[in-house]
């Protein structure tokens, strides 16, 4: 147990070394949520919600760092997977004396990483920008809210890298399973509502509305709902599931 804990630590800082070479993939990961915040909540400062006196940047920030977490967490981890297993790289992995599970730790433990630099990265725009900051002894609810985010989208990542069939669609079928829900579930959004009854129930059953909500209301008072918290725990259990039932090594 020990060698494989030292083993998958030492292939999460490869990892870690792989990302940061990778110039264009880096700046994307870090980039394209830090441009949406800078761009969506500029046209947003100085506006309030409807009836009420919190700023709309207070929760459109938090917002983002959920968006933020499902990006590295679900969209790379999940496309990234794909390609190894379409390339062949997870079949040839077995075939080292490197341990299955230090290299899939390893995997992980990097994508916590990046997850926990990007979030931090926004939080500190999101306070530098538009004076967005976590309401006071609302710190440990946003780390455990980031934690179980992070653990939740990781294990629907491995998920859904199960089903994609090719490394050519990996991305934008990551893409596509979750940014039409991010859309209509009002991350980008916060005064965003009218949805049909139905269809706001059919959002509040994906994970994507309830991160955001538990993030904004350390942010902004907004209460969520005990069901938010057991949607996140429902979806992780599904997604581990699912992973160990269908995960394969190789095409």
């Amino acid at each position: 147990m020990t060698r494989t804990i030292r083993l998958a630590a030492r292939q999460a800082l490869l990892e870690q070394r792989s990302f940061w070479r990778s110039a264009e993939y880096a700046l994307f990961t870090f980039i394209f949520p830090l441009m949406i915040l800078l761009l969506i909540g500029a046209a947003n400062v100085g506006s309030y919600l409807p009836g009420t006196h919190i700023k709309n940047t207070t929760v459109f920030v938090p917002g983002i760092l959920a968006f933020g977490i499902i990006g590295v967490a679900y969209v790379n981890l999940g496309s990234k997977v794909a390609v190894l297993r379409h390339d062949g790289v997870l079949k040839r992995i077995r075939t080292t004396p490197l341990p299955s599970g230090a290299y899939l730790g390893g995997l992980l433990v990097s994508t916590v990483a990046t997850a926990i630099l990007i979030t931090t990265a926004t939080g500190l725009i999101g306070w530098l920008a538009f004076g967005a900051v976590p309401r006071a002894g609302e710190l440990l609810a946003l780390g455990g809210g980031l934690i179980l985010g992070i653990v939740c989208f990781a294990s629907l990542g491995l998920a859904i890298s199960s089903v994609i069939t090719s490394a050519e669609s990996a991305g934008p079928v990551a893409y596509a399973s979750f940014l039409p829900i991010a859309i209509i579930s009002g991350v980008f959004d916060p005064t965003f509502s009218g949805l049909p009854g139905w269809l706001s129930r059919l959002v509040a059953a994906f994970p994507v509305k309830p991160l955001a909500e538990v993030l904004q209301n350390t942010y902004a008072a907004r209460p969520f709902t005990a069901w938010d918290l057991v949607n996140l725990v429902l979806w992780t259990a599904a997604g581990a599931g699912f992973t160990a039932w269908r995960f394969r090594w190789h095409s």
